[in-house]
């Protein structure tokens, strides 16, 4: 699947796939800002006019956690607030996906000083290999990253957060059809774990479906020591001894010297100028990032994008995609540096890579420069977007590397356990997303992020495209149809919406399609 959140223009919001909220209200929520005098900052009293507030916006994959952000705006919190109370909420709405034993990363906006940065808390392996570890779990880095988020840009205590997450798990939530569809889909392996079945499955042994009521009493203990003992406890504290000794009886081969080695890293994404504004891509070893912008500066160059017609357009972003997933399998794992990033940044290599197309034919894999690998990436993944009503803007994708991480709960702590990075599809190539802003008053312009795996970057940059380079509307946008090429196998993926017509013209151009399927996003 390809889902995707996005915001536009600091107002707009569009989610096809998950739950996504824009709020307006007449009388202002409690904590919220009302001081319209000259002593409000300039970008409140921009935003509150004729006696109505906008509050912001959030789009994500769960309703859950996406209403849990948007109450947490309405008190008045910052996007990085509630930012950090949907990651949370998901650790227990959508654990499938966002457990408390994965990570992720996230692009920050802060219009204040007008920075944007990039946050990695993507989950390590441990450091070394158990023998008796039959399921090796990933290092837990979601609750260091989310607190350095929320450290740095939070308003709203921390503590609030983790105490409304108990709460959640404490007296149940109404289970969302996300929840549910990756319920049932794992539930052959995943009830075969005893503390999982004994949270995910009801009494009569069947899944838990959309409607029901499922309460993580494990869980909301788990969350309530987390909130009185803190966070660092969990790595370094009598919690990560408690911890640790859980994962190893599922499996997992965690030692203290993994939780206490463990730190996020704040870095800088991937800048580039395009005429007014400053499209920021999460850096490596976020994959994601690094494919999309490649496939920004062959799109951009010349305004190719924006001139050429409809027809033409499919065929192109097939084009670029081909060679953005060439050069980002090329790109060494997990290097990121100033060069690194300053390579990314400058466009000569795209448009190095662009010389041989063409647009009346596909371009065969043998004349692209790099040698397509066609790397499988992780699906099991969700994505948000939170923006402020200040213009403050968190873009994040989680992951648990696999569909319930290693299928094993961490016995009477309610966590589900990360699966280990590095066999198969289990990596960061399909995390990332795009914070674009201006570049005189660095005001945000756009948001988005995706999950689903390897059809992430081109569903990100098609509506990206569609939205920054032709300038149709975000809603537009989001509806269009989609198409994949992976670099290899050389085939394209076509949504079922896309006209025969456009297809026909596909296939007269030499490219190869797949049964035609529908996607989510």
């Amino acid at each position: 699947r390809g889902a995707l959140s996005g915001c536009a223009d600091g107002g707009g919001g569009g989610g096809v796939t998950g739950a996504v909220t824009g709020f307006f209200r007449d009388d202002p929520a409690p904590g919220a800002p009302q001081d319209t005098s000259a002593a409000a900052p300039t970008k409140v009293k921009a935003a509150v006019k004729n006696d109505t507030v906008f509050f912001g916006v959030v789009a994500g994959d769960e309703p859950n956690s996406v209403l849990a952000a948007e109450n947490v705006l309405k008190a008045g919190g910052s996007a990085a607030d509630a930012a950090a109370a949907l990651a949370l909420s998901l650790a227990v709405t959508l654990p499938s996906a966002a457990s408390l034993g994965g990570g992720g990363v996230c692009l920050v906006h802060s219009p204040g000083d007008g920075k944007t940065e990039a946050l990695d808390f993507i989950a390590p392996a441990p450091t070394r290999t158990d023998p008796n570890a039959d399921r090796p779990a990933a290092v837990p880095a979601m609750l260091r990253g989310i607190a350095a988020l929320h450290a740095r840009y939070g308003s709203v205590d921390f503590r609030s957060h983790l105490g409304k997450a108990e709460q959640l798990a404490r007296f149940g939530h109404v289970v969302s059809r996300a929840s549910a569809k990756d319920i049932a889909l794992a539930a052959g392996p995943l009830f075969a774990d005893e503390a999982a079945r004994q949270i995910f499955a009801r009494a009569d042994g069947h899944p838990y479906g959309e409607g029901d009521r499922l309460v993580q009493q494990d869980l909301a203990e788990f969350f309530d020591a987390l909130r009185i003992q803190g966070i660092g406890d969990l790595y370094d504290g009598a919690l990560a001894e408690k911890f640790v000794r859980a994962a190893r009886a599922a499996g997992a081969g965690l030692t203290l010297a993994d939780m206490r080695g463990y730190t996020p890293r704040w870095l800088k994404p991937i800048k580039v100028p395009y005429k007014e504004q400053i499209l920021n891509f999460s850096p490596p070893p976020a994959g994601a990032g690094l494919a999309i912008s490649q496939m920004w500066h062959m799109l951009a160059l010349n305004d190719r994008y924006r001139v050429v017609d409809d027809a033409e357009r499919l065929h192109l972003l097939v084009e670029v995609a081909k060679r953005a997933f060439d050069i980002r399998d090329q790109w060494p794992e997990g290097v990121n540096n100033e060069a690194a990033v300053r390579r990314l940044a400058d466009p000569s290599e795209a448009v190095n890579m662009m010389r041989p197309y063409d647009p009346a034919r596909a371009t065969p894999p043998g004349q692209l420069d790099a040698n397509p690998q066609g790397t499988p990436e992780n699906p099991s993944q969700t994505s948000f977007v939170v923006v402020d009503l200040v213009g403050q803007a968190v873009v994040c994708t989680l992951t648990n590397y696999n569909l319930f991480g290693t299928g094993r709960v961490a016995p009477g702590t309610g966590v589900v356990l990360a699966a280990a990075p590095g066999r198969g599809n289990r990596n960061a190539l399909s995390l990332g997303g795009i914070i674009s802003v201006n570049a005189k008053g660095q005001d945000l312009r756009f948001a988005a992020a995706a999950s689903g795996g390897g059809a992430v970057a081109t569903a990100l940059m098609r509506v990206a495209a569609d939205t920054l380079l032709s300038e149709n509307t975000l809603e537009r946008a989001m509806t269009g149809p989609r198409i994949h090429h992976g670099g290899a196998p050389d085939i394209v993926l076509v949504e079922k919406n896309v006209p025969d017509t456009v297809v026909e013209q596909l296939r007269r151009k030499g490219h190869r399609s797949s049964a035609r399927r529908a996607w989510v996003g």
